[in-house]
């Protein structure tokens, strides 16, 4: 074993100058340091979280039908989700977080052809920006580590853009597996929408 040991120093020594054995040495070190810091980073990021029932801020823009972007001033208490969610708007002194709507999808509630779907997605995209930018709104939120992503109801003043959706025919009602406090308003919400035949409720549609 002695020997073994002795041939090992041996051949370290003997090694090109190009690579020399402090070398070798200094890049584990430097490695070991990388790994305590990535682990100290991880640490810290589950002592710190985010526990947040709601936060507030403008209602900024639409992408899609299924989620609205928020804009928030508070980048030091969200800096984690600002990170994750908006990779695109780091450099902007106010800064966006998307929220996916509970409850409600057009995308999944309408299927009446590729080019009528895609009219109706955009009408519905249209709406909630000429009728909400730019306004005041609190997020009431689940946030999903695994996902980065936040799911929730969305308020501006007193009034559920959620529920707004469903009143609206944007929309039907998905029930989720347990029932929320806002059962009842949607149920009525969805109602009131087939009573006015608005949206998907459109007479011309009940026929197809």
């Amino acid at each position: 074993m002695l020997r073994l040991l002795i041939l090992f120093v041996a051949l370290v020594l003997s090694l090109p100058s190009a690579v020399p054995a402090q070398s070798l040495l200094k890049t584990e070190s430097v490695r070991q340091k990388l790994f305590d810091r990535i682990g100290q980073r991880n640490r810290n990021e589950k002592q710190d979280p985010i526990e947040l029932p709601s936060f507030e801020g403008i209602f900024s823009r639409v992408t899609d039908s299924e989620s609205i972007w928020v804009r928030i001033d508070n980048r030091h208490e969200f800096r984690k989700w600002t990170y994750k969610l908006s990779k695109d708007s780091l450099s902007l002194p106010r800064q966006e977080v998307r929220v996916y709507l509970d409850y409600v999808s057009p995308q999944l509630s309408v299927s009446h052809g590729k080019e009528f779907n895609r009219r109706f997605l955009k009408w519905v995209r249209d709406s909630i920006t000429k009728t909400f930018y730019n306004r005041q709104v609190r997020v009431d939120y689940e946030y999903s580590d695994r996902l980065y992503r936040l799911n929730g109801t969305v308020l501006a003043a007193d009034t559920s853009i959620n529920l707004w959706m469903i009143r609206n025919g944007m929309s039907f009602y998905l029930l989720p597996e347990e029932e929320p406090p806002e059962h009842g308003g949607f149920l009525t919400a969805e109602k009131e929408a087939q009573q006015k035949g608005v949206g998907l409720w459109q007479a011309e549609l009940q026929k197809q």
